[in-house]
């Protein structure tokens, strides 16, 4: 090794913000532009303060793939992080995760920091700083060899002052069009766009067409029609010198990236040299794909394409540059542009914004907003996936919800399977009728026996046997209706949810002595509904409409509206986060609106904007809190517009106290009370009864609560708290008696 702890001649030592952090130009844009090139030895102490809180929340919003090396390249690797003025609890997060020094803490990226277990996201922008504080004085190796000048069109020079043909050619054409439309006095007509009127001489039509057929081959040379975004990165890498571009390509862009110790032999220097490399180097092509130029215009409409979610495939059909191969790292440009721009993520052959953990929550949201009480969910009212072939929609969204882990049938999709009695219910609800044992379990995706099944189904209320092998679901009623429902039922799913009236009296009346009138009478009435003369079960309105006392995870309380969220990194990283239409519903907020609410921090933004309606950033609670990853917490809106933001109550491991404290209910200790109270959560009556209690959890979706509430059904119905549950039989003997 030719160094060790000392720097070469090449070595810079930071002299302005920019030159300590390379990425400030890409991640702050203009808001950065008044400080990143002032001298950080000149900065005063309250404006370094200042600049150094900055240098953490621009990380954490744009840079939380980034390892801490690569966010820090003038950080060394030999900083005591247990010394300096840290808060206690940044010092005891990291004596607990087990880092006591920079170096151990170099290639640990800032998401899974933020993800690190009871630690806040307070105590994470504590550290942060303080790495930043100290990664200001370190030597940096250069790593530019020449600055980069993007392409700027066609020449301008003084031998060239004569316009080039094609554009006396569009010259002429616009005026001829001009003419036309003055000459019969229609001076407000559009030159192009709109069709041509009958009667419009030849000479004008064909200007019309010369115009409307010009294309990028008109108007630039050969060489300028090659710089396309692959060929544009091509000659940004060629701005790095050979060893910083050899770096980039062999660890961030690469599909198996090598070692800083692999690296740092190839090119005879330590792993530390190598670090900051990288890091200095991702941060300038940062720049490169964040400031204004046609490769940051590629990267802004691959974000708008995108969308929430589009198949890789289809964005490059629509951007056909971006599967061309960037020579200088041997990787197709797609690759490099997500590799560098943190504003979405591609995985698997997806495209997201902004990452696949928000897209995932958002697709969970869809279905919970769209599904049955049994979780089943018509693959047509998802629209999530972008596509430039709408014919494609059904196939591609079957094909993200699998990738989400969900269980797709055919044009449904299930979205409680965790349990054999959720997935039985969501198999019965699906099929509309009847089944048996081994028709249900026939249509499992995983293994199960017809014996756990029928234990399974057995002690759940959901079920009921209709014979001695056929079960369905009680809400039917097939024991208390006439067996006429039962055989429409049976009819309308048999014809894949929907059939004619009249073929139905038809079939019914030919088998039964039951008239035509009857058919029609029951086939309009609840389980079903006839709509111009088509008999399908009748359903719930979904969506938009979906009432707040009805949505999963959102509770009622004296004053408000309770929303329980799970907060992850990305309301960490301040990123805004999905919400219910029940939340729209509450605000009275319409498609396009965006409603400010007051809170204690500053006004709350709530918007609906796109798919969902959205809550805005609710970092600076989190920060006033000190709140970790996987903490739960409650949005709560109150009747008066107010907006506040609470924890909810640690679990206790007590079945009723942690079903208050899940719905957000108070913490009672009276059974009668908490019976009450649970009832109010989700605008029950008071004197409801605890199975209704129950179900109403179940059916909204909310079974962690529901469960818990199975547990003390006995407790809260007669006050007897058994010390162990005993079976006196066997299930199965049981029902076979049946």
């Amino acid at each position: 090794m030719t160094e060790h702890f000392i720097f070469d001649f090449d070595d810079i030592r930071p002299r302005t913000w920019a030159d300590a952090f390379p990425w400030l130009s890409g991640a702050a844009g203009a808001a950065g532009a008044v400080w990143r090139d002032q001298a950080v030895d000149d900065t005063d102490i309250r404006s370094r303060q200042a600049f150094l809180a900055q240098i953490s929340e621009l990380a954490m919003e744009r840079l939380t793939h980034w390892t801490i090396g690569q966010i820090f390249p003038g950080l060394s690797s030999e900083v005591d992080l247990l010394e300096g003025d840290l808060p206690a609890r940044a010092y005891n997060a990291l004596i607990r995760s087990g880092y006591r020094t920079s170096g151990q803490l170099m290639g640990v990226a800032l998401e899974d920091m933020l993800g690190w277990r009871q630690v806040g996201v307070g105590t994470v922008d504590a550290i942060l700083q303080r790495l930043a504080d100290v990664s200001t004085s370190l030597a940096t190796p250069p790593i530019t060899q020449h600055d980069y000048t993007p392409p700027t069109g066609p020449s301008s020079s003084s031998d060239a002052v004569r316009m080039p043909e094609w554009l006396l050619g569009v010259v002429d054409d616009l005026n001829t069009l001009a003419s036309w439309y003055a000459a019969i006095g229609l001076t407000g007509q559009r030159l192009v766009g709109d069709p041509i009127a009958p009667g419009t001489p030849p000479d004008v039509v064909k200007a019309r067409q010369r115009l409307e057929a010009l294309s990028p081959t008109h108007v630039l040379t050969s060489s300028e029609l090659q710089l396309d975004i692959a060929d544009l990165f091509d000659d940004a890498l060629g701005m790095l010198d050979q060893r910083a571009s050899n770096v980039l390509g062999r660890r961030l862009f690469a599909d198996e990236p090598l070692t800083l110790d692999q690296l740092g032999e190839m090119h005879d220097v330590t792993r530390e040299r190598i670090r900051q490399i990288e890091g200095k180097a991702r941060g300038v092509m940062l720049s490169f794909v964040s400031e204004d130029g046609p490769v940051a215009a590629v990267a802004h409409a691959a974000r708008d394409l995108i969308g929430t979610v589009r198949p890789l495939d289809d964005l490059i059909e629509l951007i056909p540059a971006l599967g061309a191969t960037v020579e200088r790292v041997g990787q197709p440009a797609w690759r490099v542009l997500d590799r560098l721009d943190d504003a979405y993520e591609i995985e698997n052959g997806w495209c997201v914004v902004p990452t696949m953990s928000e897209a995932r929550l958002l697709t969970q949201q869809l279905l919970e907003e769209h599904s049955d009480p049994y979780g089943v969910v018509r693959i047509d009212d998802i629209n999530v996936v972008e596509s430039a072939h709408p014919e494609r929609l059904p196939e591609l969204t079957s094909g993200w919800l699998s990738h989400c882990g969900y269980i797709v049938d055919n044009n449904v999709v299930l979205t409680r399977t965790s349990s054999v009695g959720d997935y039985a219910a969501a198999v019965l609800s699906i099929a509309g009728s009847p089944l048996s044992l081994q028709e249900i379990v026939d249509r499992f995706v995983f293994d199960r026996t017809t014996g756990s099944t029928r234990n399974a189904m057995g002690i759940d209320d959901r079920f009921e046997r209709v014979d001695r092998d056929r079960w369905a679901l009680t809400e039917w009623g097939l024991e208390a209706y006439s067996g006429i429902r039962s055989i429409i039922r049976e009819q309308v799913a048999r014809n894949g949810g929907r059939i004619k009236l009249s073929e139905l009296v038809e079939y019914v009346t030919a088998r039964y002595s039951v008239s035509g009138s009857s058919v029609i009478a029951y086939a309009g009435a609840i389980p079903f509904a006839t709509r111009n003369g088509v008999v399908q079960l009748a359903t719930e309105d979904q969506g938009a409409s979906k009432a707040p006392q009805r949505t999963r995870r959102l509770f009622r309380r004296a004053d408000g509206w309770a929303y329980r969220v799970r907060i992850t990194t990305d309301h960490l990283r301040g990123s805004g986060s999905v919400a219910p239409h029940a939340i729209a519903t509450i605000l009275d907020l319409r498609a396009g609106d965006t409603q400010q609410l007051n809170s204690p921090l500053g006004p709350q933004s709530v918007a609906w904007t796109g798919l969902q309606p959205q809550f805005g950033t609710i970092r600076r609670f989190l920060m006033a809190e000190d709140v970790a990853a996987g903490a739960e917490a409650f949005l709560v809106l109150h009747d008066d517009g107010a907006f506040t933001f609470e924890l909810t109550r640690n679990l206790i491991d007590n079945p009723l106290a942690d079903a208050l404290s899940l719905a957000g209910a108070p913490a009672v200790a009276d059974r009668e009370e908490a019976r009450t109270a649970l009832a109010r959560a989700i605008r029950l009556p008071d004197a409801s009864p605890v199975t209704s209690i129950i179900g109403g959890y179940r059916e909204r979706g909310d079974d962690d609560i529901a469960e818990l509430l199975i547990t003390v059904r006995e407790y809260l119905e007669t006050g007897y708290e058994p010390s162990e549950i005993k079976h006196s039989a066997d299930v199965d003997a049981i029902l076979d008696l049946l």
